[in-house]
């Protein structure tokens, strides 16, 4: 850029381990390697040592809330916003859900182009969430992203204001891919949040369907609903436990054949989707959220319905699983359709357009 340019970044939590805590970490990257000044403040940040790291050496500034009260959070606030007093910012980038960010807008933005990310479902039983204060956000914020068509098209017919849409930012992987898988057991696999929501039970009895005796049936991660030992009475689930870091992530998508997301969750547009396309790894999935605006072919995207029986799931992933065998997968395609739409290069120019540095060269 031809002259400094400073976006602020409010988050309303950081936990160690999420799909928007990866999305955050790569905005900051990517929007700073492009010459925007980044300060960063994280209201309720319960993050990993390294993290906190990345954050110091990415930006200018990073305040990371450790307060557990409501009230000591709101005094912190405005501690930090006497630390900045003074200091003008050219956009406000806030991101995540609660109503403290109304609050935070109202002490940081004027003067400032004001954008708001929203990357929720916007289902019913997620607007039942929405507190008063978050809502007036969703409506005064100058500029309202989505992060997927889907649920931009929901928030206008709820909220009835222009919405704008760029997706989240992933992780790129590289991994090797094999199209021939004639003769090979397949591998198929989930990795994240182990809750009941995202299709864990389902993925422990079609280890136990005899059907599937050609399938390999792989998990990754942790929560409170699956101890290690849960796994113990599905012998044919192989659980690897928890793993973090960019080249763990790239030996586990490696590994795979496909990933499996049979969810029931509210899902907005699961960056894990995001982060196995990259790589040119096949997906099986539920219509959820913004799960269908990223579908590219049958093949190697397979979608259902999220109220499909377990007849039907089993069907449909039998079907998806000889077509894996059978090489009518086209990695290449896969990898071709994210760098065109996702691609940290893509995103990060949409971004700095939307933040208000069309003008600049980046």
């Amino acid at each position: 850029m031809s002259r400094s340019y400073s976006v602020l970044v409010y988050a309303t939590q950081h936990m160690k381990i999420g799909g928007i805590e990866s999305h955050l970490q790569e905005f900051c990257h990517w929007v700073s390697k492009k010459g925007v000044i980044i300060d960063l403040i994280v209201l309720n940040a319960e993050m990993l040592p390294e993290t906190e790291e990345f954050y110091k050496k990415t930006c200018r500034r990073f305040y990371a809330g450790k307060q557990k009260k409501t009230w000591l959070r709101i005094i912190w606030l405005f501690l930090i916003k006497i630390k900045l007093f003074g200091r003008r910012y050219n956009a406000v980038y806030t991101n995540g859900q609660g109503e403290s960010i109304l609050l935070f807008a109202k002490m940081f933005s004027p003067g400032s182009n004001w954008v708001h990310h929203y990357h929720q479902s916007c289902e019913p039983e997620d607007q039942l969430t929405w507190g008063k204060s978050y809502r007036l956000s969703l409506a005064q914020a100058d500029l309202l992203i989505a992060c997927s068509r889907s649920i931009a098209n929901k928030l206008f017919s709820t909220l009835n204001r222009p919405i704008e849409v760029i997706p989240c930012f992933s992780k790129e992987v590289s991994v090797k891919s094999r199209d021939d898988l004639r003769g090979e057991k397949l591998k198929l696999g989930y990795y994240g949040r182990l809750i009941p929501e995202k299709g864990i039970d389902i993925l422990c009895h079609l280890s136990e369907d005899k059907d599937f005796g050609h399938v390999e049936f792989h998990i990754w991660g942790q929560g409170p609903a699956y101890p290690p030992e849960y796994f113990l009475g599905f012998p044919k689930i192989h659980y690897h436990g928890p793993f973090s870091g960019e080249k763990e992530l790239a030996v586990v998508i490696g590994s795979l054949h496909a990933y499996l997301l049979i969810s029931n969750n509210p899902e907005a547009l699961p960056i894990v989707l995001l982060e196995v396309m990259s790589a040119g790894l096949p997906w099986f999935a539920t219509d959820r959220g913004g799960i269908p605006d990223i579908f590219h072919d049958t093949y190697t995207t397979r979608i259902i319905a999220t109220s499909s029986s377990y007849e039907e799931i089993k069907i449909a992933l039998l079907d998806f699983a000889a077509a894996l065998s059978n090489g009518k997968v086209n990695h290449a395609a896969l990898r071709e359709a994210y760098q065109k739409n996702f691609s940290h290069e893509v995103l990060a120019k949409t971004w700095l357009k939307k933040l208000g540095f069309s003008n600049q060269t980046v």
